[in-house]
């Protein structure tokens, strides 16, 4: 009689300033309600606790709402993800048996054929585990499972403790796809409980009236991609196909998340120019340093290997592990000066599996890492992107239904994605690869903004994307860029396609119109230019490299005029006037990642970092000697000096480059990369 007396003391004491932990209460109410049953006469009174207890469980973590189920309109969705049920008692651990048949316990199976249940082992993978459980892959010492209780158990004497087991799978983590319940209301996951209406990103819904607020049902067919959502099927398991999902329609107006205000680091002292020769001659190979053939003069250093914990000027490592397949690259000077940032793609993952991303690596104003961390995570296969005038990244996916994302390059919430509008009007994703813009005249106000994007296919379109008006009048009085290419507010953002016509006579020439229809730039690009994947733009010119046929396309923007080449002997042979139009006639130098390119003194060449001058003579900066580096040079940036050039292999190496008399880097970089056809990675030039 006097648990009443108990619980309400503790319970006030809990809500009042947190004093009783919600592992102690949960404890207090078991043992209560068990001692309750245990004292007759008091059955009603025990299942009333119980039925208090019940609902506790349904306790919902971060949400600012309750839900009137009468009223659906009164929802504000923050957070929509539940705790699994708190008071159930985990089961135990049980070994049932080994899909190898070499340990099996006495009262064991040997059969693959049973689904295990909640903390049964050992499994191989989640199709072992039933319904709604996956295989929680447990290393040697591992003396835990998530969700089951007691200590693993050794299978038999003399054998390894190192088993896994089916458990419920984590959560998914806010703005991945949460799979609640289906149509016939049944749970397939045990961790959720709920009613009705689901919030952003659950399902399954049917309609719009199934979903909170202002969201709304997106319906699929398959596993398209549901907007502002994550898969994360890999982890989670809970992208079910032909299943429905609620998304917000509107895109998010919130800026990227950036990283906490803080001072910048003193300024260094001005270092005074170097008075030795000059040592570097591109072209000349005869230096070979950690596995690269070098121009003389240059050396270099690889400073983050895939898969490894990145080594600081502190002495320290990194605390994440560095990215797979780097691919398309940037780098972003400190708003402050001084130190920077390069910020590479991750091309990892696939249609369903969200392990691609972008990270960060951070410079001081010595040019040593000092950091390095994911800034977007949750996404696949990131080819390549762009940068924005206003210094953020716009990251590509090229997979099916691919989005285009925007991220800041010290974001500190990498799971959080900002999908731009880029890629959207009506194609539902894409293979996209590069992004340019052209924003030559900022202060015109006659003069709108354009984005370009490209896609890795056959009948992959160029894309031209003009902002909304409305939205970049507010971001030039603000200075506040972080929405404009996410919203529409007055509904004048316009994309459009490329349209090119040949010239009757010389068919490497042309015109070229942009047309509203997607259908009619899909049947232009088919006709003319496949899977083009790089794209820049300088001084009002667009060039673009095609790899399907191996061109390179330069369109004059103002004049809507256009010529193409090839580049199986490298970009720009024979056309000087054109690295000429880039780079001035001063002496200076055009860098770029290419298969090969023809001439210089270390004649033609494979995969590697080349040039030309404004005579057309071709260079070969550096190559992997004799193609003993797998993969493709690709995220080519220089350090905002200039002292450092900065080349990622796809094969999982980031590579600092330097000259040893101590000069910067002269000369431009074009992002004309294109990637190599899959049989013929090193495609060494003609």
């Amino acid at each position: 009689h006097q648990f009443p007396a108990v619980l309400s003391y503790f319970v006030s004491r809990e809500a009042s300033c947190a004093f009783v932990s919600k592992i102690t209460m949960k404890i207090i109410l078991q043992h209560a309600i068990v001692s309750l049953i245990a004292i007759p006469g008091i059955a009603s009174a025990s299942a009333k606790i119980s039925d208090i207890a019940n609902s506790k469980n349904l306790r919902k973590v971060n949400r600012n709402h309750e839900y009137n189920s009468d009223d659906k309109s009164s929802s504000t969705i923050t957070d929509s993800k539940y705790i699994r049920r708190a008071f159930s008692t985990d089961p135990l651990l049980q070994y049932v048996y080994d899909n190898t048949c070499e340990q099996v316990p006495p009262d064991g199976l040997c059969t693959g054929s049973k689904p295990l249940q909640q903390c049964e082992g050992d499994c191989d993978g989640n199709g072992n585990c039933a319904q709604g459980l996956y295989c929680f892959q447990r290393d040697e010492g591992v003396t835990s499972v998530p969700g089951c209780s007691g200590t693993p158990p050794d299978p038999m004497s003399g054998y390894d403790n190192d088993k896994d087991y089916c458990t419920i799978p984590p959560l998914p983590p806010s703005g991945h796809l949460a799979y609640v319940y289906d149509d016939g209301g049944n749970r397939p996951f045990s961790h959720y409980d709920k009613s009705p209406p689901l919030g952003e990103c659950e399902g399954d819904c049917d309609d719009d009236n199934d979903c909170a607020g202002d969201l709304k049902c997106f319906q699929r067919s398959g596993t398209e991609t549901v907007p502002g959502c994550a898969s994360g099927d890999s982890i989670y398991g809970q992208d079910k196909s032909g299943r429905d999902y609620c998304y917000r329609d509107t895109p998010a107006t919130s800026p990227p998340t950036q990283s906490p205000t803080s001072t910048c680091a003193p300024t260094p002292a001005i270092t005074p120019p170097p008075t030795g020769p000059a040592t570097y001659i591109p072209g000349q190979n005869t230096l070979f340093e950690a596995d690269l053939n070098l121009s003389t003069g240059l050396r270099a250093e690889v400073i983050a290997w895939s898969g490894q914990k990145v080594l600081l000027s502190s002495g320290q490592l990194s605390a994440e592990s560095f990215h797979g397949k780097p691919d398309g690259a940037a780098v972003f000077a400190d708003e402050c000066g001084g130190g920077w940032t390069y910020v590479s793609n991750s091309e990892e993952g696939g249609s369903s599996s969200y392990t691609g991303g972008v990270g960060a690596l951070y410079f001081n104003a010595q040019n040593e890492v000092v950091d390095y961390k994911m800034i977007q995570k949750s996404t696949r296969r990131n080819c390549s992107g762009g940068k924005t005038w206003w210094n953020t990244w716009v990251t590509c996916e090229e997979t099916d239904s691919g989005g285009v994302y925007e991220v800041h390059p010290k974001n500190n919430n990498p799971n959080i994605k900002r999908k731009t509008l880029l890629g959207q009007n009506g194609r539902n994703g894409g293979h996209y690869e590069g992004v340019a813009y052209d924003n030559r005249f900022p202060d015109d106000a006659n003069f709108r903004p354009k984005l370009f994007l490209t896609e890795d296919r056959s009948n992959g379109p160029l894309e031209r994307f003009q902002p909304s008006v409305q939205a970049l009048a507010d971001a030039k009085a603000s200075g506040d860029y972080s929405n404009l290419l996410h919203i529409d507010p007055d509904n004048t953002a316009q994309t459009d396609y490329l349209v090119i016509t040949p010239n009757t006579n010389i068919n490497t020439q042309g015109t070229f119109i942009w047309s509203s229809s997607l259908s009619a730039g899909r049947d232009n690009a088919n006709s003319y230019f496949q899977q083009c994947e790089g794209i820049d733009v300088r001084n009002g010119m667009l060039y673009m490299t095609c790899k399907a046929d191996k061109l390179l396309f330069i369109l004059n923007l103002d004049a809507l005029t256009y010529t193409q080449s090839s580049t199986k002997s490298g970009a720009f042979n024979d056309q000087p006037d054109q690295i000429a139009a880039i780079t001035g006639v001063n002496g200076d130098i055009m860098y770029f990642c290419e298969d090969g390119i023809s001439g210089g003194e270390s004649g033609d060449s494979g995969s590697g970092v080349h040039a030309r001058d404004a005579t057309g003579q071709g260079y070969t900066i550096l190559q992997d000697e004799g193609s003993g580096l797998t993969g493709e040079t690709t995220g080519l940036a220089f350090s905002p000096d200039r002292k450092l050039m900065i080349v990622a292999y796809q094969q999982g190496r980031i590579y600092k480059i330097w000259r040893e008399d101590g000069r910067p880097f002269g000369g431009q970089t074009l992002d004309i990369r294109y990637h190599s056809a899959p049989d013929n990675i090193f495609a060494f030039a003609e």
